[in-house]
Parts: structure tokens; sequence; C-alpha cells
């Protein structure tokens, strides 16, 4: 996770204004939203928690979600034309954030 975390800023990003990716993106989003709050909206975020395999050694109570299990949450952020990933977040303890 450290090797992972530690490459984040160098291929994780927002697109420019003034992109292509950025201009596909509302016009995807444009087509196919019904809410019109959303249309000029060039992102989708969506999270999940992921089971760990053993229980934490350290505050292992923290990790234990509404779900009876040891987990850890995961958001991503993405454009959704093309689903490339454009941030993301690692490391909310299952008890305390539901993804």
């Amino acid at each position: 996770m450290v090797t992972l975390l530690d490459q984040h800023s160098v291929f994780m990003g927002f697109p420019l204004p003034d992109s292509q990716d950025f201009e596909l993106a509302q016009k995807y989003t444009a087509w196919v939203t019904t809410c019109p709050k959303w249309q000029n909206g060039i992102l989708a975020v969506d999270g999940t928690s992921i089971d760990l395999y053993e229980t934490p050694g350290f505050s292992h109570q923290v990790f234990y979600d509404r779900k009876s299990k040891y987990s850890l949450g995961c958001q991503a952020i993405i454009m959704p034309h093309n689903l490339l990933i454009v941030d993301y977040s690692l490391g909310h303890p299952g008890s305390i954030h539901d993804t």
C-alpha cells in the first residue's frame, strides 16, 4: 500500500477544463443523466469496503464493520466516459466510514 500511495501524485489528477477528456466527460454525463443539476458533471464516485485477510494487530476494533467483518474502505473517482481513475481514497476503517 505504501508503494501505491507513494505514486499517487504521479499518476492521479483531474482533467484540465480545456482538455478533450473534460469535454467528452461533460457530453457523456449530459447524455446519460436525467437530473438537470448534474448536466455539467465530469466525474463519478463510488466506494466499497475491502475485507481484510487477518484481524489487524493494532486497534482492530475500529476495522470491524457493520457486516461483522474486518474491512478497509476504498473510494474511487472516475471519468464516466472512459472509466479513467482520476483519484482514490484508501484507509477508512470499516466501522467509521460506510462506503
